[in-house]
């Protein structure tokens, strides 16, 4: 295993998380072997260096007081996390979901809808946030 491609990774983790996924693209994006990818990224899963879970955990950290759990997790599967690890989390995610809701909606509107039509368009701005109905 090359060592310029370790030293790339661990300074990308150094920065901030990376799913499997993303780390996984980036080094090939840099041209590296994927069968030496793959070793790499399984030899820093084996040591804790990257982990799903921990990114999951910080992603959701960052992202639940601006967004719903449904763009939340539509978010973390196109970055790769199984879905199994995301369910794991969905009890944490629902419990502000309906504060962050309330949050979201106060910053951007201060007065409560007068008809149907303002009704209308702060539901599809809270939908379009990833909130539920």
């Amino acid at each position: 295993m090359e060592e310029s491609l370790k030293s790339m990774a661990m300074r990308l983790l150094g920065r901030r998380e990376y799913t499997r996924r993303e780390l996984g693209k980036k080094l090939l994006l840099k041209g590296s072997n994927a069968q030496e990818v793959e070793e790499l990224l399984g030899d820093l899963e084996c040591k804790g260096w990257l982990d799903d879970r921990r990114y999951v955990e910080a992603y959701i950290r960052t992202k639940r007081q601006r967004f719903g759990m449904r763009k939340i997790f539509q978010d973390l599967e196109s970055k790769g996390v199984a879905k199994s690890t995301i369910l794991e989390y969905r009890e944490e995610v629902l419990e502000g979901d309906l504060n962050a809701a309330k949050l979201v909606w106060a910053k951007k509107y201060s007065v409560k809808p007068d008809g149907p039509a303002a009704w209308a368009k702060q539901a599809r701005f809270l939908v379009n946030r990833g909130f539920d109905q």
